[in-house]
């Protein structure tokens, strides 16, 4: 289809501007055909999602677009001259604020025929006031607006004052709202809850779902990036290391949103279990995509789909809604940095994690940690224990009759001297059903590790409840002092403990 200077009057409307050229060499090195009426890009060189800016969208079926041939001329101007200093995104979605403004002045404004002459303070203000009012944008698209104008200025085009500018310059546009997910602990577009995660390791460890699915989940687990990052990844990034005897793996993540031309990376660790799984399932040459399943045009959704299939897959459901858990790679990048600011992890750490230049976009991390609870994460009622197992071992009656099949039982006393909690009950906790002789010396710290174990029998008339009591009291007497790291492990021990007491209280099958 031809571009916007459909007829002879329109080229004669147009005379005193410089034609769109026919193609632009965008700031990442993408040719695009600016000439035509659907401009198509990837919103990296190297890949990513495929956007498309359709200047069709701009002339309605049923109403007439209100801007005048000259005005989307100066719109195609704008964008094309934004192509070689700006990321395709930003391109997108300097279109998408020009698709809105038009649609608000054919609504709201009643405007029928507009000329960027025709913008004034009054008209602004409006819009700003529709934006702070009515969408989640709230200033951003002013804001769009107003950098078009000063463009504009900067050009010495008829179109554009420099009185109306300042005026514009004048108004102070608060932008969107930044991490309320975060803040209030949404229980669907927030960070996972611990027992939320815990839910999606095991589906991991138990191999649910499709390699492909696991793969892309045990990345965004791992790694929290963004999207856009994994479709970008070549062959190439995926890094072994082999050296005496052992095995490691890195991954170089590509950074998104960075406004450079050339392609940079972060080196990441990740697990031998992630690296062995993405090295089977590679495929083609150093230079070709790592996830190469992924579709070029719209990967991002892709990568969303496969999240939710997998917790689909591994019949996942929160604790928190009692629904099936809503799984999307946000909320992993919002666990790893919720995670960060809970071990004491500074700004600059959060921010070097999540490849933030600054540290403004972090600070609700480490604002919520202190001031913020959840109630109902930290509630833990009876019927949620069945969706979340941290006792993974069984109940017995008594120490007399024999447990493990060929091991004696091994009685563990309710002592734990390491942290203080020491109880005289001889008769113990449970048995251990670990083979010393076979598996050698358990390496954890029972008998506060036993409750997670899978290898313990706990003994249904056993000093529980004072293992409760004295991990209680540790946790409220040394909250300002201990190691957030062991605060949290004692508080999945103490959710197990809890399991224990619940289920030795049920009447014998």
């Amino acid at each position: 289809m031809a571009p916007a200077l459909r007829s002879a009057h329109d080229l004669a409307y147009t005379a005193d501007l410089p034609p769109v050229p026919a193609r632009v060499r965008s700031l990442d090195g993408q040719l695009v055909e600016t000439a035509k009426d659907c401009w198509t890009m990837h919103v990296s060189a190297d890949g990513g999602r495929t956007i498309t800016i359709r200047w069709e969208r701009l002339r309605g079926v049923h109403q007439e677009c209100c801007y005048t041939p000259r005005a989307e001329h100066l719109v195609r101007l704008y964008l094309a001259d934004r192509l070689t200093r700006k990321k395709a995104s930003t391109i997108h979605n300097d279109f998408s604020t020009f698709l809105y403004f038009e649609a608000w002045l054919r609504t709201n404004a009643r405007v029928r025929r507009f000329n960027w002459t025709d913008l004034n303070e009054r008209l602004a203000r409006a819009f700003l006031a529709c934006g702070l009012d009515h969408t989640a944008e709230k200033g951003n698209r002013f804001s769009r607006l107003r950098t078009f104008y000063e463009w504009g200025v900067a050009r010495q085009h008829s179109d554009f004052d420099t009185h109306v500018l300042r005026l514009l310059q004048a108004i102070t546009a608060v932008g969107n709202a930044k991490g309320h997910h975060v803040r209030f602990r949404h229980p669907t577009k927030g960070p996972f809850s611990p027992d939320e995660l815990l839910l999606i390791r095991n589906a991991i460890d138990t191999g649910n779902g499709s390699e492909k699915d696991r793969a892309l989940v045990m990345l965004h687990l791992e790694l929290g990036h963004n999207p856009s990052a994994t479709a970008r990844l070549k062959n190439s990034d995926l890094i072994r290391y082999e050296a005496a005897m052992l095995i490691r793996y890195h991954l170089d993540v590509p950074r998104v949103k960075k406004r450079t031309a050339h392609r940079e990376t972060k080196r990441r660790p990740i697990s031998n279990k992630l690296g062995v799984l993405l090295e089977s399932l590679q495929a083609g040459g150093s230079g070709d995509p790592l996830i190469h399943w992924l579709p070029r045009i719209s990967p991002d959704s892709s990568i969303t789909c496969a999240l939710r299939r997998f917790a689909r897959s591994a019949g996942l459901v929160s604790p928190r809604t009692l629904k099936p858990l809503v799984a999307n790679a946000r909320r992993f990048r919002f666990s790893i940095a919720t995670h960060m600011a809970e071990e004491g992890a500074s700004l600059f750490h959060i921010a070097e994690i999540l490849d933030h230049t600054d540290t403004q976009n972090v600070r609700v991390y480490v604002e919520t940690v202190s001031s913020i609870a959840d109630p109902v994460a930290k509630a833990t009622d009876a019927a949620l224990a069945p969706l979340v197992r941290r006792f993974q071992g069984k109940i017995v009656d008594s120490s007399d009759t024999r447990v493990f099949d060929g091991l004696p039982n091994q009685v563990i006393p309710a002592v734990a001297p390491h942290l203080g909690i020491v109880h005289l009950n001889v008769g113990g906790v449970g048995m251990c059903g670990r083979d010393a002789r076979k598996d050698g010396l358990c390496r954890l710290l029972p008998p506060v590790s036993c409750y997670l174990c899978p290898s313990f029998a706990a003994l249904r008339d056993g000093p529980h409840q004072e293992m409760l009591d004295s991990i209680e009291t540790f946790l409220r007497e040394s909250e300002a002092t201990a190691d957030r790291r062991i605060q949290m492990q004692l508080d999945e021990v103490r959710a197990a403990i809890q399991q224990v007491i619940r289920q030795a209280k049920e009447p014998e099958a």
